[in-house]
């Protein structure tokens, strides 16, 4: 693949430093995706990398589709057996092969936003909580954030215990949990926080996904939370 003719001097750059740690820092609209489809197209090939052990990373679906639909202009029917998705399939792609090792079903539901409203106002019900001192608004959007932050609900609890209105929220936390594992179900927040969670519990599973993926790609890094930060790391 002649990536000279296809590119400029700091895409090419960009595109070829392949071992290591690389951050792509340019302006929206230099080429920052484009670098990445060539790289992974290079990969794959002149350098001969399984198309299966390429993981990038995006955070939409659209733009999803769009990386692959371009790395796929480039080397063809081989762009189909990497992986190109967001966070969020990533993380459920991995949770329906693995899940049972934290206790769940293969099976398990994705709860949408009404469904963890109906099941966070459950929870407020059976600790006696009312939506006129707190909303379940408020309470979701903070456990969000917990588990945004890697924050447990255990965790969560011990840095809030001396605080009467954020303990309320962490009680509603440690329940809401416990209720969605009995539901066989997870919210979206769960789903990178869980797959972080696997893999710091399961050193096997871990060094399975660190073998599968020799290289790991990640577009708009910069806007990248601490759980997904976390995932990446590991």
């Amino acid at each position: 693949m002649d990536l000279k003719s296809l590119l400029n001097k700091e895409q090419y750059e960009g595109a070829t430093t392949i071992d290591g740690q690389v951050l792509i820092l340019a302006g929206a609209g230099s080429g920052k995706t484009r670098v990445l489809t060539h790289r992974m197209a290079h990969m794959i090939e002149d350098l001969g990398v399984l198309p299966y052990k390429i993981l990038a990373i995006t955070f939409t679906n659209k733009a999803a589709k769009e990386m692959k639909d371009r790395v796929k202009a480039l080397i063809g029917e081989r762009a189909e057996d990497m992986w190109i998705s967001t966070f969020h399939s990533t993380c459920v792609r991995i949770l329906r092969r693995e899940i049972e090792k934290l206790g769940y079903k293969k099976s398990f539901t994705i709860y949408d936003t009404s469904d963890q409203k109906t099941l966070i106002k459950e929870c407020m019900k059976a600790l006696n909580i009312n939506d006129k001192d707190i909303t379940e608004q408020e309470i979701m959007s903070k456990i969000g954030k917990a588990k945004d932050n890697m924050q447990s609900p255990a965790s969560f609890m011990r840095e809030n215990e001396s605080n009467f209105r954020e303990k309320k929220i962490a009680d509603v936390y440690e329940m809401y949990q416990k209720r969605l594992k009995e539901n066989n179900a997870l919210d979206f927040d769960d789903l990178i926080f869980k797959t972080v969670e696997l893999f710091k519990n399961d050193k096997e599973t871990l060094e399975f996904y660190q073998r599968k993926f020799q290289y790991i790609m990640v577009d708009e890094y910069q806007d990248t939370n601490r759980v997904q930060y976390e995932l990446i790391r590991l």
